[in-house]
């Protein structure tokens, strides 16, 4: 079913990541977990470094920066650094940032479907949108995790 509403895109809508088997910095084997869990910490200091009042010149535009991700960056996700306790989240909240938008939480079929259940929903108006972050965790091009109610900083490389 082709998207109806043009006012945001729906979820995964146009979103895809690349095949990344040549880069290692992706890797999902136990070596490469170990290193990228290592990396995470790193980063986890670096960012906890720049949280500071009246910042030096370059810590200042080091945090610009790095609370700024682009696609393409490297970047991890924040606010999960002290819930997570389990490696599969803190390694699919860290990677290639392949886009962030607003977009709609649901679908439009199950929007249609909400609407059908509920007759108290008024329509667009009622139905809820979110920014979501799309991270490349992994090499193949459906690595991908959709991510919301989150933040994200960019890794320095």
């Amino acid at each position: 079913m082709p998207n109806t509403t043009a006012r945001y895109p729906q979820p995964r809508e146009g979103v895809t990541g690349t095949e990344r088997t040549e880069d290692d910095l992706l890797a999902l084997d136990d070596k490469a977990i170990a290193r990228r869990l290592m990396m995470i910490g790193t980063a986890r200091a670096l960012h906890s470094a720049v949280l500071v009042g009246n910042p030096a010149p370059k810590v200042a535009e080091m945090y610009a920066r790095m609370t700024d991700p682009r696609p393409g960056d490297l970047i991890m996700e924040v606010t999960s650094f002290s819930r997570a306790r389990d490696t599969d989240t803190k390694i699919k909240g860290f990677g290639i940032l392949v886009e962030h938008r607003e977009e709609w939480m649901t679908t439009d079929e199950e929007w249609a479907a909400m609407l059908a259940e509920d007759p108290g929903l008024r329509g667009e108006e009622d139905r809820g949108h979110d920014h979501a972050w799309y991270v490349q965790y992994g090499p193949a091009a459906e690595d991908v995790c959709r991510w919301t109610n989150c933040e994200f900083i960019s890794v320095p490389t």
